[in-house]
């Protein structure tokens, strides 16, 4: 029982024209919001430590969060243009090959061939 699927055609991915379509902002939003829980956790423990009363270690921990929070949005978004350009670099230095001369004109004498042979298989 093999079944045929001659009414599919494969169709070849296009290439993507911005690299925001596969990057988008989620390593600055990680970056940023890992980087703030970090100096909340950090500003707590420290703040337990040194024995300060509870809403002196919260208000402190929320203004290190906040501090922390926009120095990573800065890091992270430095880091994705590098990454952006790096990668548009990359690309444009190797493009896509193309196939060789001789291997287009064979694919093209194999469909014809291909399709004398459907010809005749109706015919028959």
């Amino acid at each position: 029982m093999t079944e045929q699927y001659d009414d599919i055609e494969i169709l070849e991915d296009p290439p993507l024209a911005d690299p925001a379509e596969y990057l988008a902002d989620v390593p600055t939003r990680l970056i940023s919001g890992v980087l703030g829980l970090m100096g909340f956790v950090v500003a707590c423990v420290v703040g337990l430590l040194a024995g300060n009363p509870g809403y002196v270690i919260l208000l402190r921990a929320m203004l290190a969060m906040l501090i922390c929070m926009l120095v990573g949005r800065v890091l992270g978004l430095m880091g994705e243009i590098c990454v952006r350009e790096y990668v548009t670099k990359y690309k444009s230095d190797r493009p896509e090959p193309r196939k060789p001369q001789q291997l287009v004109e064979l694919d093209r004498t194999k469909r014809a061939h291909e399709e004398v042979v459907q010809r005749m298989k109706k015919a028959a």
